[in-house]
């Protein structure tokens, strides 16, 4: 009976440290996902860039009042540690450009940015809210000119940018605000709009 008595001790203590392996791995593959995942959401609430980066010249596209016509206007951004974070200030500058002088941006009173996302294939994914725009304050030539806009100051200060993708709350929409097809002229197809169709 001695004998194997240290066989059931040698046999338990496999059995807890495999017990222990196996736990500490399942927890580490589980927890560590929710963390990552938790992580890359919240990558939108931390800092754009630091105190100490340079600045970087951009263009935006604003409209001159007088005659409507689309032109470049010079913004300043910081050279941040990721093109990511430099595309979403980009972004947050043309959307909360100008609106009000000679030079505006096209941008509705009321338009949110919910988030911003650049895909490995070279799109721009915005996320917008429409919800605080007044009622008649954007019709089709306002969406026209937003999309346009948004477009061409996103690729012409970034060249990894193929094409822009507008969401509206998180969502394929048809439409920005009832008016401008966004994507194709097929209605069931996402709303991507590439760089070079203006």
């Amino acid at each position: 009976m001695n004998s194997k008595f240290p066989v059931v001790k040698v046999t338990m203590a496999v059995t807890a440290f495999f017990l222990i392996v196996f736990g500490v791995f399942f927890f580490l593959k589980f927890h560590g996902k929710a963390k990552s995942l938790e992580l890359a959401h919240n990558a939108n609430s931390t800092p754009l860039f630091e105190t100490g980066d340079k600045p970087m010249k951009v263009y935006i596209k604003a409209v001159e009042m007088d005659n409507g016509k689309l032109f470049n206007l010079q913004e300043t951004i910081y050279q941040s540690k990721t093109r990511i974070n430099q595309m979403r200030q980009l972004l947050l500058v043309f959307l909360n450009g100008p609106r009000t002088g000679k030079d505006q941006v096209p941008v509705p009173e009321g338009l949110k940015l919910n988030d911003f996302y650049f895909t490995p294939q070279g799109t721009a994914v915005v996320d917008i809210s429409t919800d605080q725009i007044m009622p008649g304050k954007m019709g089709f030539y306002e969406e026209v000119l937003f999309i346009r806009a948004l477009i061409e100051t996103m690729s012409q200060n970034f060249f990894e940018i193929k094409q822009v993708k507008v969401l509206v709350d998180g969502k394929d929409a048809k439409t920005l605000a009832g008016h401008y097809a966004l994507g194709s002229a097929d209605l069931g197809a996402p709303v991507v709009q590439n760089v070079n169709s203006f």
